[in-house]
């Protein structure tokens, strides 16, 4: 039988070295939001083109597929963007020598939260959660540069 932990919720908001343990709370498969947030812990709001994001939240992302036998879960996938092994690091790492100018990022660390599912919801629920953030901001979070066609 495979893990699986309650689709239909995020979990807690973690800071990413615990995220991407892999004997951590997100050493299973599904989706993943990364996000800034202020040394106090607090969401660093994002100004986009249709909305301010509350949430801070720079990447959407999934996970590979337990069928496949890689073990790349969640934590590995953030553990990836974390060492600048996917587009989503290479933009945040880019971004960083941005961001220092802005005092609202002074310090900032990142957070992340994830979504489990079976291996055949994985893709949609990754284009879900990309189109509804789509449909509120009018584009996709700064890190991310594609959508999900899936």
């Amino acid at each position: 039988m495979e893990k699986r932990r309650s689709a239909n919720r995020w979990t807690p908001w973690v800071d990413v070295e615990l995220a991407k343990s892999r004997k951590g709370p997100f050493s299973d498969y599904g989706i993943y939001q990364i996000r800034a947030v202020t040394p106090a812990g607090e969401p660093i709001p994002i100004s986009r083109l249709a909305a301010v994001d509350p949430l801070g939240i720079l990447y959407i992302g999934r996970s590979g597929y337990r069928r496949q036998h890689t073990r790349r879960t969640v934590a590995h996938r953030i553990g990836e963007f974390l060492r600048r092994q996917h587009s989503g690091g290479h933009t945040y790492a880019r971004a960083v020598k941005v961001m220092r100018r802005n005092p609202a990022f002074a310090g900032h660390r990142l957070q992340a939260r994830a979504r489990f599912f079976s291996d055949d919801e994985i893709d949609a629920a990754e284009g879900e959660t990309l189109r509804e953030y789509f449909l509120t901001c009018a584009e996709l979070p700064p890190c991310n540069s594609q959508s999900s066609n899936r």
